[in-house]
């Protein structure tokens, strides 16, 4: 997958729908991403977006009754991973142990490193 081929805003509505556990329709997607990102967008902007996520394969939609709905293809966590490589292979030439480090200096707690601690040291 291509992350670099989604833009902010189409990220921002893919979220809404990864964070929901059902298929959404417009309304409920325009209310989410609305509510969740101090937006105002209107039905116009979001219907856009998501056009352009089912051209890029991110969404598919079905009709049911008057409304469409959409459902993700991309899964979040597989968006995340591709996300996660792509930063890694752009700062640290592909080298994962530096990326990690560097967030373990710059992003992490006391806390969020002793839970760390206790993943790394249960998968030995």
């Amino acid at each position: 997958m291509d992350v670099t081929n989604i833009s902010a805003c189409e990220r921002l509505v893919m979220k809404v729908i990864w964070d929901s556990s059902e298929d959404l329709a417009l309304q409920e997607i325009m209310g989410g991403v609305n509510s969740e990102n101090n937006k105002c967008w209107k039905p116009q902007t979001v219907s856009t977006f998501l056009t352009r996520l089912v051209k890029k394969g991110f969404l598919s939609l079905y009709r049911k009754g008057r409304y469409c709905y959409y459902q993700p293809l991309v899964q979040k966590s597989d968006y995340w991973k591709a996300t996660m490589e792509e930063n890694a292979r752009f700062f640290t030439k592909g080298d994962m142990s530096e990326m990690v480090n560097c967030i373990c200096d710059d992003f992490l707690s006391k806390e969020d490193l002793d839970k760390l601690r206790k993943k790394l040291n249960a998968s030995d």
